[in-house]
């Protein structure tokens, strides 16, 4: 019954802490089944957006983490640019090559909101979801720039170390990203695997010095090998720590002057001491490298002299004893030869040393406790629930006159929602983001885009008709007019024609 009970409370408890392993791989599946086939007439179908997703990472991490820099989209428009010709020939013209490279940045970027990531929570019974996003922007002096995110970071090392020198490097540059995204809980997690990473290097030493003690020929290789991939990268990783430590510093901070840090910092104090243990145990790694330079440098200086002579000629030796007529210097040769078995005793006396010698206390077990994950809501989780409780209003206003008229302008759509809702739409923008989105189109057919949903809106569409069935088979055109709808101070926009059904439209 036991064995029983640990099986499914290990298929329980532990799934959603699979699922926050797995989340980090979801965007590669997701972007790389895409196809170019129905982008421009299939004209570009040799693509692989898999292949297209990794170069892109490895040139953020590049330019983010090795140079320190933030990307413009010049930037990774060139690179990308390099990528279309070098490795998949695109030899189109430069308007749409251009368009090319905007559209897959805008599918990595997700048009700038992270992926979902939906699954079944067996502790409560329901589905939850969690996001994931590659890529950040943020405008500084009007300026857009972009920087990869840490579970981008993640995923990529997690395929393949871009550095294969230094496991400490590549994890610190993780740890950098984690506590800018104030994930203090998977920082403790890369410094526990830094520490790791030291105490192996550490192991590693002893095992260089033993070869070198043992053959030095092959003990110099193996310690040339260490020296490349251990003590080169020292004043890296030195560097590297000083700047984690100087976040957390900061992080400390801003969480005793501000509230929404104040629930970090026992997290953010747990990362400070581990990070202390990992600097601590690295410099004593730099002290033992140094101190295995100096046996080595002794050890080969060693090895040098006694290769002179590699073997001892008795019959040279008795010779020029002859010649010096020195008999008595046959001692050299045969009492080193003499006492070889020499017999190991046990000194009786030790036995009561032993008995008396007093055994260390019992080691107290530490007491693992089992802490739930807590849900935080994201500030763009909150803006994405007002886009659709808005969106739906004016969907369902604008769903509602096509249901009762054939045509109808942009102004009496207008004059309904100050029925409904009042003045108050004036003055919001979602409500001109929603024209924005519908006027990208010039028809729209709900039983077409319920199936492939092309733009955001549609997807809001297609979300808004499975919960409101009577607007199914409903198809509409856009047409544009000189009309000007002016409000001082606030916006002018064009008034638009809605026609329903198989209306004419002018393109």
């Amino acid at each position: 019954m036991s064995g029983e009970y640990v099986l499914k409370r290990d298929i329980i408890y532990d799934h959603n802490e699979r699922m926050l392993n797995i989340r980090k791989y979801y965007p590669y599946f997701k972007l790389s089944e895409m196809s170019f086939r129905q982008y421009k007439e299939g004209q570009f179908e040799n693509l692989d957006m898999g292949y297209i997703l990794m170069a892109v990472l490895r040139f953020f991490i590049e330019k983010n983490n090795f140079n320190e820099e933030l990307v413009t989209y010049d930037e990774y428009e060139k690179f990308m640019s390099d990528i279309m010709i070098r490795d998949f020939e695109v030899k189109e013209e430069e308007k749409k090559c251009k368009e090319l490279i905007r559209f897959i940045f805008d599918k990595i970027n997700n048009d700038g909101r992270p992926f979902v990531y939906e699954y079944f929570n067996p502790v409560e019974k329901k589905r939850q979801s969690m996001r994931v996003k590659l890529i950040d922007a943020k405008i500084i002096d009007g300026i857009i720039y972009y920087s990869i995110t840490s579970d981008a970071v993640e995923f990529y090392l997690d395929t393949k170390e871009v550095r294969d020198e230094s496991n400490i490097t590549i994890e610190q540059v993780l740890l950098g990203k984690l506590i800018s995204s104030k994930n203090f809980k998977g920082g403790t997690r890369v410094v526990r695997r830094i520490n790791s990473e030291v105490g192996r290097l550490l192991a590693k030493k002893n095992e260089v010095l033993a070869v070198l003690s043992h053959d030095v020929f092959q003990g110099v290789k193996v310690y040339e090998e260490f020296n490349n991939t251990v003590v080169k990268w020292f004043d890296d990783e030195q560097k590297l720590f000083s700047q984690n430590k100087e976040l957390i510093e900061q992080a400390l901070k801003k969480a005793e002057s501000e509230s929404r840090y104040y629930s970090a910092m026992q997290d953010i104090y747990m990362l400070e001491s581990e990070l202390n243990k990992a600097i601590t145990r690295h410099g004593r790694l730099l002290s033992e490298c140094t101190d295995l330079q100096i046996k080595a440098d002794e050890l080969i200086a060693k090895a040098k002299l006694t290769s002179l002579r590699i073997s001892f000629d008795f019959r040279d030796y008795f010779r020029r004893l002859k010649d010096l007529d020195r008999a008595d210097m046959i001692e050299n040769i045969i009492v080193p030869m003499l006492n070889l078995n020499v017999p190991k005793k046990f000194d009786i006396i030790n036995i009561d040393d032993m008995l008396l010698y007093r055994t260390e206390g019992e080691e107290k077990v530490e007491k693992i406790k089992d802490e739930q994950l807590k849900e935080y809501v994201y500030e763009d989780e909150i803006e994405d629930k007002r886009i659709e409780h808005n969106y739906g209003i004016f969907l369902g206003v604008l769903l509602d006159m096509m249901m009762k008229k054939e045509r109808f302008t942009l102004s009496e759509v207008e004059e309904e929602l100050r029925k409904r809702i009042g003045y108050k739409f004036e003055k919001n923008a979602d409500w001109y983001s929603f024209l924005v989105h519908l006027c990208q189109k010039k028809e729209y057919e709900i039983n077409a885009l319920s199936e492939h949903p092309d733009t955001f809106l549609e997807e809001k569409i297609k979300n808004y008709c499975k919960e409101v069935q009577k607007y199914q088979g409903l198809k509409f055109y856009i047409e544009s007019t000189t009309e000007v709808i002016n409000r001082p101070d606030i916006a002018s926009i064009s008034d638009i024609i809605f026609v329903v059904g198989n209306g004419d439209t002018d393109g």
